[in-house]
């Protein structure tokens, strides 16, 4: 089996399976405050979101869970930036696939209009045709920055994530 460049990609942008019990918001002196409850719910039902767009093959839904001028940084790639670019980063591989992808949720912080969410993920991938390559299931972490929007939602503003084991 080989291993794509494309299968790491699908996690750093991962739904998510757990979450830490919120917080009641910090602020630090004369800083921006902390993370509302609200806030973490909004952006981990972003991230669900991704999951779940991402194991429907919706790479419309999977696109829209980022800011216009995010960044999207994949393993052994260079960046994709723009909406427009990561959904035509995001549609290579999710065309040739069928995704099974877990989240998981390590850590949320943040403060003001900009948080983070540290994770793991699981990424299993069934060619769609035949002659497509086979891929290994695959383990590995993620680092997402959110920022909120003018509309008030939290979208992804840069993304990346890599795999647990080294490249074959």
């Amino acid at each position: 089996m080989t291993r794509s460049p494309w299968t790491a990609t699908l996690l750093l942008c991962g739904g998510v399976v757990g979450c830490r019990p919120a917080a009641p918001p910090a602020q630090a002196a004369g800083g921006p405050p902390g993370l509302t409850a609200a806030d973490e719910a909004q952006i981990l039902a972003a991230d669900s979101l991704f999951t779940m767009a991402t194991n429907a093959g919706d790479v419309d839904r999977v696109a829209a869970t980022y800011a216009e001028d995010a960044l999207l940084m994949p393993p052994n790639a260079p960046p994709v930036k723009g909406r427009a670019a990561i959904r035509a980063f995001w549609n290579g591989f999710l065309q040739p696939y069928t995704v099974v992808l877990t989240v998981g949720t390590d850590q949320i912080e943040g403060r003001g209009d900009l948080a983070y969410v540290v994770g793991h993920y699981r990424l299993a991938t069934t060619p769609k045709a035949k002659g497509t390559p086979a891929q290994a299931p695959e383990d590995g972490k993620f680092l997402e920055v959110f920022k909120r929007q003018a509309d008030g939602q939290w979208r992804y503003h840069v993304d990346m994530y890599s795999p647990n084991a080294a490249p074959k």
